[in-house]
């Protein structure tokens, strides 16, 4: 079965409030093997709203569309799925008297405008709503199924597990199961990590993709079957295959940081950081993961007072790693200094990591206008922190 989903709501098209629904019905239906090909957003327009739902009811075997069921005027995928799907609306009685009962209950009185709220399309399958004012419907046909769910998430998520996930389970036979399972990678490139795993990512089944975030890869096998023990079997042979080919990027599952923290406990080692920017992002990714600075000796945070170039920020990166791996008495000193940011934007960014051994440096270039930079520097610095300690680790 093939889905769309659509997000319904002007503040949702204005950007004032982020569609988080649509992303978690598509996770909740590929569990069941509904595949979701499209997701649309369109606001408080009933000719754009209608056309929207025409388009996606004529295409796929599954419309979900979430919004607009309210009792105000700008509330109108009623309205739009009776035009759509040719079913006039038609007023239901007993769902008005569920809505009156609801706010008996809540100790207020229910407004007339209210009333529209109990209007199905011809022939729906009218469904009460038990977290809300709002009632839901399904319009079924042999071969295809449109549901329409409240927008308000906490409401929208009690439907979907309690009426759509079963309608399609028990009137529609779904009976597969699909299994996800992610593989997460640093210290490669998207590139070369996904060259190295092309033809698994070629393959029909199981299905394998590549995903980057701020220097952090996520490898994501998936498998989808009615024999659940078979889909198992399946998904770890690839991911087996996947760990064989890329196993020295490897993390564990809480990713880089957590990954870093652990093996710094794991073998006792402390770590004291030099921070050329007052974000400090490697202490701020730290911080965020539980017992993330209990190895960390202490921190110097502090911008440079001029901008400098790369090879200055690089000698300046130097001489920090030393200075606060001496004065907080650290197993490493680790240091993050920035060039002057250039005209496009970018800049050098200097790491070095310093132990009893010597150091390490690298420079990296980096878009400061991104929303990601800081993640990138602070994974990018952890990184060598990473391939020190797993070093340091084969050698004892």
């Amino acid at each position: 079965m093939n889905a769309e989903i659509i997000a319904i709501g002007t503040e949702l098209t204005l950007g004032t409030t982020v569609d988080t629904n649509s992303a978690w019905l598509a996770g909740q239906l590929a569990t069941i093997g509904v595949a979701v090909s499209r997701v649309s957003l369109v606001g408080d327009d009933l000719p754009a709203l209608t056309a929207m739902i025409g388009e996606a009811w004529a295409r796929a075997e599954l419309v979900i569309c979430t919004g607009g069921l309210g009792p105000t005027a700008d509330d109108l995928t009623r309205e739009a799925v009776a035009a759509a799907t040719e079913r006039p609306l038609e007023f239901h009685p007993d769902l008005f008297e569920q809505i009156a009962a609801r706010f008996r209950s809540f100790g207020r009185t229910m407004s007339e405008s209210n009333r529209q709220q109990a209007y199905v399309p011809t022939g729906a399958l009218a469904i009460p709503n038990a977290r809300g004012t709002a009632p839901v419907f399904i319009v079924s046909e042999p071969e295809r199924a449109l549901m329409v769910l409240p927008g308000v998430p906490s409401e929208m998520k009690f439907l979907a597990e309690t009426e759509l996930l079963p309608f399609l389970r028990n009137e529609r036979g779904l009976k597969s199961i699909l299994l996800v399972r992610s593989v997460y990678l640093s210290g490669t490139s998207e590139a070369e990590a996904g060259e190295a795993i092309a033809d698994l990512m070629q393959a029909p089944y199981p299905t394998v993709g590549i995903s980057a975030k701020a220097a952090q890869y996520e490898v994501r096998i998936s498998a989808l079957g009615e024999d659940r023990q078979q889909v198992e079997a399946d998904l770890a042979a690839v991911v087996a295959e996947v760990t064989r080919r890329l196993g020295r990027y490897i993390l564990n599952k809480a990713g880089l940081v957590a990954h870093v923290v652990h093996h710094l406990r794991e073998q006792n080692q402390t770590l004291a950081l030099y921070e050329g920017f007052r974000e400090a992002p490697v202490y701020a990714a730290l911080r965020r993961v539980p017992g993330g600075l209990q190895s960390v000796r202490g921190v110097t945070i502090h911008p440079l007072d001029e901008p400098v170039d790369a090879e200055a920020a690089e000698s300046l990166a130097r001489a920090a790693a030393a200075e606060v791996r001496n004065d907080w008495r650290a197993d490493y000193g680790l240091a993050v200094i920035p060039a002057q940011v250039g005209a496009d934007g970018y800049t050098d960014i200097c790491l070095v990591l310093t132990d009893r051994h010597g150091e390490q440096s690298l420079c990296r270039r980096v878009d400061m206008a991104s929303s990601e930079a800081f993640g990138f520097i602070g994974n990018g610095a952890l990184e060598i922190v990473r391939r020190s300690l797993e070093t340091l680790q084969r050698q004892e």
